[in-house]
């Protein structure tokens, strides 16, 4: 737990300078208006703040750099936020389970938009245009690109539980063939040795009540007929561990007596 609580704040240790350092260059660079140095400070802190929530929400992680590329450029153009604008749309759409909320955001950063042109004077049509554009491919395509990475996953999480659900289908498949292998083997046992013990005891039951054998033999016809039916037991004790649980046991004596009869 306390491994994965590490990865987790390292990773987005890493997200949060990674999206940093775009502004850092572009002031040093000059690609953008030189700041205060406690606005860069504030762009950082805000940078932090919405990588803290992005997982819980994501919706507030997008519109935290959206009212950063809006305070650094009226038409949302940014090169110091613009990047974290669009890495945030990505993850609101990987993250957001509901297509109103990327919705809500977007509408909300074009409202803010337009009245931050409106009030700023001016042609408000080229940036206008501009903030369009901004908001269309540093917001609705990223988002787009994170829903399809998000149903992407959810499809190969479900194919993933399809296969170990086919998987253990089949495995119950097998282990019912094998029971039934099993119930037909005691079913052939039944038929033929059972069959054969239960004729033989009885063969020997008729020699030891016959009048001319002498007496000797008809002892020895009845241990002939014990020894039958305790072959007969104990095929029954091994017919009953083949067979399934459910299933009846099977017969071994003839109809209407037992093989001690």
């Amino acid at each position: 737990m306390d491994r994965a609580r590490t990865a987790a704040l390292a990773g987005r240790c890493l997200l949060w300078a990674s999206l940093v350092l775009p502004s850092v260059c572009a002031g040093v660079l000059g690609l953008s208006e030189s700041r205060p140095l406690w606005q860069q400070a504030a762009g950082a802190g805000v940078l932090a703040a919405a990588t803290a929530v992005a997982r819980r929400r994501p919706l507030m992680a997008f519109v935290l750099p959206a009212a950063l590329c809006l305070a650094d450029a009226p038409a949302l153009f940014s090169l110091s936020y613009g990047p974290a604008l669009a890495v945030f749309a990505l993850l609101l759409g990987l993250r957001a389970q509901h297509t109103g909320l990327a919705a809500l955001g977007f509408a909300a950063v074009a409202a803010a938009g337009t009245v931050r042109i409106a009030l700023g004077g001016g042609d408000p049509v080229p940036p206008l245009l501009v903030m369009t554009g901004t908001l269309l491919f540093g917001g609705v395509l990223p988002w787009l690109g994170g829903r399809y990475w998000r149903q992407s996953r959810e499809l190969t999480a479900a194919g993933w539980l399809r296969a170990a659900r086919l998987e253990e289908e089949q495995r119950l498949t097998e282990e019912r063939a094998r029971l039934r292998e099993r119930a037909r083997i005691a079913q052939d046992m039944h038929d033929s040795l059972g069959h054969e013990l239960s004729l033989l005891a009885l063969r020997a039951g008729v020699l030891q009540v016959a009048p001319d054998l002498p007496e000797h033999h008809r002892e020895a016809a009845a241990g002939l007929r014990a020894a039958a039916a305790d072959a007969t037991d104990r095929l029954h004790g091994i017919i009953g561990v083949l067979r399934e649980d459910d299933d009846e046991p099977l017969p071994l004596a003839p109809a209407g007596e037992t093989v001690g009869q």
